[in-house]
């Protein structure tokens, strides 16, 4: 069997989370996925993946030759793209990951420029806003918003975000204004079911970082939804300032404790250190970085940036109206926030 093939249908499967979906990937039959992985599974003599009528698994054999294969079929592709970059052309597939809100509100004005720029790359983005494995699940590049942990991945600062209470005029004519955060306890809270502390919001008391745990009134999995959410007055929501920007500067949101709020939270981008990193991937880093560092950190109106009720980030901004962002070539291996 050729080998090569099998790990593609392999990674296809894996990626879609089904046969049919590896299928579709691909533009093969169900019958054939199967043949192709049941072929693998036999050759190997181990089984790669535990099939139930609902779903498949990686076993723990699955997991190790996974990584394998997509370190292959990626050294394999930059082979092959490094012939066309001798030419002078950029093309190939990127898979990447962010965060949806970010993504739809902040990320679309770059990607677009990048297609424009490189229209022979090909970029599969996937929005979702689950801690997604960079290596085990084959990403090129992710973008991740709050502290990293150490690893052997490569972070670079992207942006910075203010993360801020809002609630609407209406909301707080009828139910006043909290002063400090424990008053949080009395009103009715709007809760991100994909934050991975659960319903606890941050703040700075006495100059000490101080969490707060909610009890919610209200869950949505979307952040802009429970922005809509608190400016139709069903409580108060706790979300980054490029979410709630033109509702403030409307006037259908109101920024309360803005004196308890923490420090800015940095959006970075991720991605596995490489031998030969494929110049669509350097080329993508670029058009974002740039992007974000002509726009600057703050992504807040100027109505906001002069507000005295508004808590501004106060990253330096270099001489040309750019962000301090270190050079590609100098970001070292290594996640720190």
């Amino acid at each position: 069997m050729d080998r090569l093939t099998a790990m593609q249908v392999f990674r296809a499967v894996v990626e879609e989370g089904s046969f049919a979906g590896g299928a579709r990937q691909l533009g093969l039959s169900n019958g054939m996925v199967s043949k192709q992985i049941s072929r693998l599974e036999a050759e190997l003599g181990v089984r790669l993946l535990m099939r139930t009528t609902r779903s498949l698994q990686l076993t723990a054999e699955g997991e190790h030759y996974l990584a394998g294969a997509c370190r292959v079929l990626n050294d394999l592709q930059a082979l092959e793209d490094s012939l066309g970059e001798r030419q002078g052309e950029v093309r190939g597939r990127l898979k990447m990951s962010a965060p949806m809100d970010f993504s739809i509100q902040c990320l679309m004005p770059a990607l677009a420029h990048f297609r424009q720029t490189y229209p022979f790359v090909e970029l599969d983005l996937r929005l979702e806003d689950r801690h997604v494995d960079l290596m085990a699940e084959d990403y090129d590049l992710v973008i991740r918003a709050g502290a990293l942990s150490d690893s052997s991945l490569i972070a670079r600062r992207l942006a910075g975000t203010q993360v801020g209470v809002y609630a609407s005029p209406g909301y707080l004519a009828e139910n006043g204004t909290p002063e400090v955060p424990e008053d949080l306890a009395h009103h009715r809270c709007l809760n991100y079911t994909q934050q991975r502390e659960g319903p606890v919001w941050s703040f700075m008391v006495d100059g000490r970082p101080r969490k707060i745990r909610l009890s919610p009134t209200f869950s949505c999995d979307s952040g802009r939804g429970l922005v809509e959410a608190a400016a139709q007055g069903i409580g108060i929501t706790c979300k980054p300032d490029f979410l709630v920007a033109n509702d403030v500067a409307n006037g259908r949101l109101v920024p309360l404790l803005v004196d308890y709020w923490c420090a800015p939270v940095d959006i970075h981008l991720v991605y596995a250190e490489r031998d030969m990193q494929p110049a669509r991937l350097r080329a993508l880093i670029e058009v974002l970085c740039e992007h974000f560092a002509r726009i600057g950190l703050t992504m807040m109106p100027d109505v906001l940036a002069t507000s005295s009720t508004a808590v501004r980030d106060t990253t330096a901004v270099n001489d040309a109206g750019q962000n301090d962002l270190p050079s590609l070539e100098a970001v070292k291996p290594g996640l720190r926030p």
